[in-house]
């Protein structure tokens, strides 16, 4: 931190030292003039290769046109602001990892000269947090919308099933009234037949009855042979005929 004097260096030294954050000093050409111990840590360069050295040393090369322009208007302005606020700041170590990173810019003059003094934290862990939690969040939408079309579908297929329901009892409903009501008529009137001379009629009547019960018997048998159908009890047997 040479760009000081004297007491004032040491000053400025042991807050830098104390700070658990990367503090780095820039001159107005961006050229780094002083760091700390937290920066060449975080950044895994020495001392000796960082003073002197460009700011954009510290940055992903795809950032040096805009970051200087950025870091050049911010010093005219000369104003304390956070560095990249409302969008993502990443530095570049020295192996090459790139770390998400906030930092908070602080200008001021000393000997007529600009400098900016920049306070860097690596956020890099809790950037994968938050992309662990958005991750979380949109595979939990995921299932939530398959859940939703499942049920959807599952509802609709249910208010089939009931409108065949009510269709199917008003069917059979309709299928076993009618007979049934021929068989009461006509067992009534049997009753009624009892002479020898009666006895045409009343044969008729038990015929109509016997008629009538097969006729329910036959339907009882469709019903269950619909049963059999839809839970694979029956087998097939397939056969080649000519006409």
């Amino acid at each position: 931190m040479n760009f000081f004097k004297d007491n004032v260096e040491d000053t400025f030294l042991l807050l830098f030292e104390g700070m658990s954050e990367a503090v780095i000093v820039v001159n107005a050409n961006q050229i780094i003039v002083a760091a700390n111990s937290a920066a060449f840590e975080m950044f895994g360069y020495l001392e000796t290769e960082l003073m002197g050295a460009p700011l954009n040393k510290l940055l992903p090369h795809n950032y040096h046109k805009a970051h200087t322009g950025h870091v050049s208007k911010f010093i005219e302005h000369s104003d304390k602001r956070a560095m990249g606020k409302g969008r993502d700041l990443y530095g570049l170590r020295k192996d090459g990892t790139i770390l998400a990173v906030e930092a908070g810019l602080n200008p001021f003059t000393l000997e007529e000269r600009r400098y900016v003094m920049a306070i860097v934290t690596d956020i890099t862990v809790r950037k994968e947090q938050e992309q662990s939690i958005l991750d979380f969040n949109a595979e939990l939408e995921k299932r939530i919308e398959e859940r939703t079309h499942q049920l959807t579908e599952a509802l609709a297929k249910e208010k089939e099933l009931n409108e065949l329901k009510t269709k199917f009892l008003s069917l059979v409903s309709h299928e076993f009234k009618t007979p049934l009501t021929g068989i009461l008529t006509s067992a009534t009137l049997v009753g009624k037949y009892t002479t020898l001379e009666q006895q045409p009629k009343r044969e008729k009547h038990l015929d109509t009855i016997q008629n009538k019960v097969k006729y329910l018997n036959t339907i009882i048998d469709d019903f269950l042979s619909i049963e059999r159908l839809a839970t694979g009890k029956v087998n097939y047997k397939f056969s080649t005929f000519h006409s």
